[in-house]
């Protein structure tokens, strides 16, 4: 399968005691990691044994860097070049709290010939793939129907796509038809609004109802099927008019930064072992249930995935 995830970026996680803002903090420890939203995708698939080829876009200046990071973990990636640098974000977990921050800086700019390249890219990949996985958001400037490319390429090709990304993109990308769409509640009705500066809050006791309405909007809209993540609560997952709930269950949260790509890599799992849309979305949520234990984006125990599926299963 291929992950095209363009907006790679190098994340520092910083563990210290608390965020104090206004105040000079001191780092217990430093680590140093390839990120974006593909990369965790990818990294889930290789704790259970799959292969992706991650497609993204490397700066010059910390191309290297970058490719070592990647290659050093196990990935399989093509890098294509970009002038500038490559992204910071800077993960900040709090050891009293747990509570997690994350800052993502913007990345250098894209030109128009940069995309066309990395678009290309990703095209001359898909024939013979199983799979096409868009995740992540795209780089500053890239042209905002760039997913969109990238959905009517694989659909050209006879290639099912998964999109995850921003709410600006979703939207652009929706009239080309992705297999299905992963936001969670407030970027789906950011998406559906329109308003993609503007980002809705999840609270209330409408969650569910909400859910399901954006997950059944985003299909009239052109996605074939919605699956709509709603934290705590679960997915709902829309295909025409049926909408199936899949609940979670509760677990203690180290970190729930990645807990959405570990989702789309457990549906996707799930799809590679032939599972319906359904029981492929429950893999997912056990996923990424799983991916809150840990610290790391990503980062999952297949034991602990599949205790949490029975548990799911049984609450179904």
């Amino acid at each position: 399968m291929l992950i095209a995830t363009p907006n790679l970026c190098l994340d520092r996680t910083v563990r210290v005691a608390e965020v104090v803002p206004g105040s000079v903090l001191r780092a217990h420890d430093v680590e140093v990691t390839a990120g974006g939203k593909g990369v965790n995708v990818a990294r889930v698939l290789r704790a259970f044994g799959r292969t992706a080829t991650l497609v993204g876009l490397a700066g010059d200046n910390d191309r290297e860097r970058l490719l070592d990071l990647l290659t050093a973990e196990g990935a399989d990636v093509v890098g294509v070049p970009m002038p500038g640098d490559v992204r910071i974000a800077v993960i900040m977990h709090e050891e009293r709290t747990r509570r997690t921050t994350v800052l993502n800086e913007p990345g250098s700019p894209i030109s128009q010939d940069t995309w066309d390249r990395y678009r290309q890219a990703v095209t001359d990949l898909l024939p013979d793939q199983d799979l096409l996985v868009c995740n992540g958001s795209l780089p500053t400037a890239a042209p905002v129907e760039g997913y969109g490319e990238l959905v009517g390429a694989a659909r050209a090709a006879g290639v099912p796509v998964i999109l995850d990304t921003a709410p600006g993109p979703l939207r652009a990308a929706l009239p080309s038809g992705p297999d299905l769409v992963t936001p969670n509640l407030e970027e789906a009705e950011a998406a559906i609004s329109g308003d993609s500066g503007h980002v809705l809050v999840s609270t209330g006791p409408d969650l569910a109802e909400r859910a399901e309405m954006a997950a059944r909007t985003l299909v009239a809209m052109g996605a074939r099927r919605a699956a709509v993540t709603v934290g705590e609560l679960g997915v709902a997952l829309a295909e025409g008019d049926a909408i199936t709930w899949v609940p979670t269950v509760p677990v203690e949260v180290v970190s729930a930064v990645g807990a959405g790509d570990s989702f789309v890599a457990g549906l996707v799992l799930g799809l590679l072992d032939g599972a319906g849309w359904a029981d492929a979305a429950a893999r997912g949520v056990a996923t990424a249930t799983a991916s809150c234990e840990q610290v790391l984006a990503g980062g999952v125990d297949p034991a602990r995935v599949e205790e949490l599926l029975a548990k799911i299963g049984a609450q179904a």
